[in-house]
């Protein structure tokens, strides 16, 4: 005997026991997949609280009970029967379309890790070196080193663990698709902010020599050998005018 005619010949008797016993008609042949799943739901979940009453083994024999278990069997045959047949092109094609979005949704998260990452490098590279500047030239030079020391060290916190969070969402994204997990992406991401601070150098340079920064300020990097001499200092370290 064949499967579907084992689900059929099971489906009829539970359905056949449910009018002619328990006087409760009920005709599972019409009910699509998504509804057969969602009542299968229902009736197993209330299987299992019975289960887990103290009274259970009185209440198995209940005529409640019972119903709920011819229910289950005609549901269940229902469902696995639908499952062995050839799905519609349009159902295949809309289950795609599902996939596609939540795909794009887990990427977007990755995305906004990404760009938050690319934010604080440009704060590292261009914002932090141009304040550290105008503190020294509006304050003083200690204050505008230490203020430097203390913002980059929780700037390069901040960006070691997005880094880390970024490798975290691509590898878990990667396990989604059924991807290989990327190895190879942190290392990566790395190299991606080292070029990030390398284009940014230069700009953060210029700006320092316009305003008049003198090397003991440099950001880590000396000047050019092309770049003309800065004039002679005054007592806080910024040129003469």
């Amino acid at each position: 005997m064949k499967l579907t005619e084992l689900n059929n010949n099971r489906r009829a008797y539970s359905t056949k026991v449910l009018k002619e016993q328990y006087e409760m008609p009920f005709n599972v042949d019409n009910m699509s997949m998504s509804s057969t799943r969602t009542m299968l739901t229902k009736v197993r979940g209330l299987m299992n609280e019975s289960k887990q009453s103290h009274d259970y083994h009185n209440s198995q024999a209940s005529s409640s009970y019972m119903k709920l278990v011819f229910m289950e069997q005609a549901l269940s045959d229902h469902y696995n029967e639908l499952r062995s047949l050839p799905q519609p092109r349009i159902m295949v094609e809309n289950e795609e379309v599902e996939k596609s979005q939540v795909v794009l949704a887990a990427q977007d998260m990755v995305d906004q890790v990404q760009k938050m990452l690319e934010d604080v490098g440009q704060m590292q590279v261009k914002e932090l070196p141009a304040l550290v500047s105008s503190i020294e030239s509006e304050i003083g030079v200690q204050e505008s080193q230490a203020y430097n020391d203390a913002v980059s060290a929780q700037l390069d916190t901040l960006s070691a663990a997005l880094k880390e969070s970024t490798t975290a969402l691509k590898n878990a994204l990667n396990g989604v698709t059924g991807q290989a997990v990327d190895a190879a992406f942190d290392a990566g991401a790395d190299l991606g902010a080292e070029a990030g601070m390398d284009a940014g150098l230069d700009a953060g340079l210029d700006a320092d020599a316009d305003m008049g920064a003198d090397a003991d300020v440099n950001m880590g990097a000396d000047l050019p050998d092309e770049e003309p001499e800065m004039a002679p200092t005054g007592g806080v370290g910024r040129a003469k005018r």
